[in-house]
């Protein structure tokens, strides 16, 4: 199993593609924004995640708050009942700043891996976008 590295985590009101992504209601809707990459047990970079999450339901979250888990081991931690994930898989070429992060040229091929996870409700909680070596 590899080890995740946080890049950056800001919390801000969410943008007009996060509020449509994410099904938000109100127009000050706060998110985190977390970039973040997954190293295998060697140390070399397997996947780029930039992660949106809805603070709402994660009270007491923050961007000074260390490293954010997985929605899993997040939606455990505050009492968040997950239903279902939608996720969309397409081989994209990486832009300059996934092959940075992935240690691969510009313009290789990766799995792009976009993914919308729901409370029990069908509430959208987490918006993830990751960028694998393929």
């Amino acid at each position: 199993m590899g080890h995740v590295v946080s890049i950056s985590q800001t919390a801000d009101t969410a943008n007009l593609v996060e509020w449509a992504k994410l099904a938000l209601t109100s127009p000050q809707a706060q998110v985190l924004r977390v970039t973040r990459t997954l190293h295998d047990a060697s140390g070399c970079s397997i996947a780029f995640e930039e992660v949106v999450l809805v603070l709402d339901e994660f009270p007491g979250l923050t961007a000074n708050g260390g490293d954010v888990p997985d929605i899993i081991e997040l939606a455990q931690r505050y009492g968040v009942m997950l239903g279902r994930a939608s996720e969309r898989m397409s081989i994209v070429r990486a832009s300059k700043d996934v092959a940075m992060h992935l240690g691969i040229a510009a313009g290789s091929d990766v799995l792009k891996l976009d993914r919308i996870a729901e409370t029990v409700d069908g509430k959208p909680v987490e918006w993830r976008v990751a960028f694998r070596k393929s």
